[in-house]
């Protein structure tokens, strides 16, 4: 079972760290280690669009954080698998696996390091942001959120409940620990046929991904090996998980021993007695 990508909850802590530290600061130096990350975007393009930019506001998109610089360009960062992101004082020794590190014009670093490079980094114009905002679906933290929303997405699909929630098209930012997190909060099986949903689970279920979500984030996230923070810190959330990566122990409500099936394509967890087919 993959355990390395950064979800929400990560990436909205990382948000959060990046527009209390580097707002108002100016990237005096870009300099491009690798350019896996880039898609068709050079190394020289990149420099060109960040260096002498002062970063004006930090937002996010599903699992995409945004670094909004002043003008018209803003700096798309996708964490991937392995990638972090961090803030380095003056003289700290050079991470391994640099992608790229911006210089700030207090002398300190943001490096994004990325040893499997499966992320993404690029500068984008603001029609690109623009067509990203687009292509994903609703925050699930956000009004549009809703019940109403999830009941006609439901409603209309034969596909299955965990294939819909990790569909970025439909709601942005889940994966796969907070998925099964959610499912088991509100008793479904991720194999669950959508359309078969009722309308007091589709309700649980809403109730359930804001709860699980804001919980993780008020926990900085969760480590498992590779995710740190902007400090290279690990999140906290991991001690709190119910259901994710608990294989072969009992369920916190039932005691029933937790089970890995698949289920649209993942590793799965769920309690057998309380997520019933």
């Amino acid at each position: 079972m993959a355990l390395g990508m950064a979800e929400l909850p990560e990436v909205e802590t990382m948000r959060r760290d990046l527009e209390r530290e580097v707002v108002g600061r100016r990237v005096v130096c870009a300099d491009v280690a690798q350019t896996r990350m880039m898609g068709l975007q050079t190394a020289e393009e990149l420099r060109q669009r960040a260096e002498g930019g002062t970063f004006r506001s930090i937002s996010r998109r599903g699992k995409y954080l945004l670094l909004h610089l002043d003008g018209d360009d803003t700096l798309l960062i996708h964490r991937g698998m392995t990638g972090n992101f961090l803030l380095r004082d003056p003289g700290q020794p050079l991470d391994p696996h640099v992608h790229l590190a911006l210089t700030l014009d207090d002398g300190r670093q943001l490096r994004l390091c990325d040893a499997r490079g499966f992320g993404e980094v690029r500068v984008l114009a603001s029609d690109d942001v623009r067509v990203l905002h687009r292509r994903l679906g609703p925050e699930p933290l956000e009004p549009d959120f809703s019940f109403d929303y999830l009941v006609a997405q439901f409603g209309r699909r034969t596909a299955l409940t965990k294939a819909l929630l990790l569909n970025q098209h439909l709601v942005a930012g889940l994966g796969n620990i907070y998925v099964d997190e959610s499912l088991w909060a509100a008793a479904i099986h991720p194999a669950r046929r959508a359309h078969t949903l009722r309308a007091e689970e589709i309700a649980a279920l809403r109730g359930a991904i804001v709860d699980v979500l804001n919980e993780a984030i008020e926990r900085r996230g969760t480590t498992f090996s590779d995710y740190k923070d902007l400090y290279g810190l690990p999140g906290g959330n991991g001690a709190h998980l119910r259901i994710f990566h608990r294989a072969g122990q009992p369920c916190h409500r039932c005691g029933t021993v937790i089970q890995i099936i698949r289920a649209a394509g993942r590793g799965s967890s769920i309690c057998p007695e309380c997520q019933v087919l």
